[in-house]
């Protein structure tokens, strides 16, 4: 049993939290490598379902575009599952999911959440920090020449073909 998963009858009615440390190996988001990290978890039971609402709070190692060093990426996100009993089709979007009870082990998994919870978070163009200015924003990119490197003049060079051409029109 992962330590994303709980059993039903260890859940208490009412409201209720727990916090859950994640190492290493607890997730699997390849192609980049979880750091670990903390799920705060806030549970709340009736009789006809038990709502789970977590923060993700954790480390991810990326590779940046740019420069191809890897970094760590934070990683910060909260989540909604709803586990109910009568559920004919489960449901998701990015606030929240609906989710059958899995009776035959009598436990709830929110691994799957969390997992792609943190991968959703991730962002699109990964920088690394040195390429980014103190608002987050990138910095401008910079493009360095090195030796000589021959200037253009103001003067119209004339390709010594186009001026035989002219000279027989003429």
């Amino acid at each position: 049993m992962s330590k994303l998963e709980f059993n039903i009858v260890e859940i208490p009615d009412g409201e209720s939290r727990r916090t859950v440390e994640l190492t290493e190996e607890d997730l699997d988001l390849s192609p980049y490598t979880f750091q670990g990290g903390t799920v705060d978890l806030l549970f709340y039971r009736t009789l006809h379902f038990i709502r789970v609402n977590f923060h993700v709070d954790s480390d991810v190692e990326i590779v940046c575009d740019r420069s191809l060093e890897p970094y760590i990426q934070p990683i910060e996100s909260d989540y909604e599952v709803v586990f109910k009993v009568d559920v004919q089709e489960e449901k998701e979007d990015e606030n929240g999911a609906v989710r059958r009870f899995n009776f035959s082990t009598n436990t709830l998994s929110i691994e799957n959440e969390v997992r792609d919870t943190i991968f959703l978070n991730v962002p699109i163009k990964k920088l690394h920090p040195k390429f980014l200015d103190e608002e987050g924003r990138p910095k401008e990119f910079e493009t360095k020449s090195f030796g000589d490197t021959k200037e253009d003049t103001d003067a119209e060079v004339v390709d010594p073909r186009w001026k035989k051409l002219k000279e027989l029109k003429n």
